[in-house]
């Protein structure tokens, strides 16, 4: 039992300083290039406005990253206000935005009709970011001219469904077996490490659901399910 526990607590370390280093190490790169675009003396306006948004964007994806691993730790009721999921989503891509554009890659999105329901904004708000950031990650990998993320709302039965896709190479079978577990996201042979462990967390405190279907293009969608009635 000790051996276990101590090998999960060493995979959620190990987890955790894996995806602070991405924003971080992003934030790093592109201070080093507005540095040395300044000492040249040719940093101009726009290369000035499009680095800044993106160390925004870095910056605000530490934060929430750090923000919902707080609940990991927490046994006490999670503190949730009402929220149109469909706005929520609006604002996370403003966050993505700029790695989504630097990628050329097209989103589309489907969004039903206006959903109020009770969720804790930050934590939802990390959920929908992993998510988008494993979508632009499998799409890395795509040779396909045109690259593409949908993102879905729609009401069902107790609640609502909210659904990632990607037309990237999808996700093996062999990797699919122990998708959301800390350990085996830990070998990053996926580059999901905590994420999708961490979105099932979270999704699990709101008392619902996450799962993956393959897509028929040959993708992966993550769809995830929040209940109107959590008490």
């Amino acid at each position: 039992m000790r051996a276990n526990k101590t090998a999960a607590t060493g995979a959620l370390s190990a987890s955790i300083a894996h995806e602070l280093n991405q924003p971080l190490g992003a934030s790093n790169l592109n201070i080093q290039f507005l540095q040395k675009r300044l000492a040249e003396g040719v940093l101009t306006a726009d290369q000035t406005k499009e680095v800044l948004a993106a160390l925004l964007s870095d910056n605000q994806r530490a934060a929430t990253i750090i923000q919902s691993l707080r609940s990991i730790f927490s046994d006490g009721k999670i503190g949730v206000e009402r929220i149109d999921l469909n706005d929520l989503i609006q604002s996370v891509l403003k966050i993505a935005n700029p790695e989504i554009h630097s990628k050329n890659i097209q989103v589309i999105l489907q969004l039903g009709a206006s959903s109020t329901i009770n969720m804790n904004r930050g934590e939802i708000q990390q959920v929908l970011l992993n998510l988008i950031n494993n979508a632009i990650q499998g799409l890395a990998e795509s040779r396909g001219p045109h690259k593409t993320i949908q993102i879905q709302t729609r009401d069902v039965s107790g609640g609502v469904e909210a659904a990632v896709l990607d037309n990237g190479p999808g996700i093996g079978k062999e990797v699919q077996i122990h998708l959301f577990e800390l350990l085996a996201g830990s070998q990053k042979k996926t580059g999901m490490g905590l994420g999708l462990w961490l979105c099932r967390h979270i999704i699990s405190r709101h008392g619902g659901h996450i799962r993956h279907e393959a897509t028929p293009e040959g993708g992966a969608q993550f769809i995830f399910f929040l209940p109107l009635d959590q008490s």
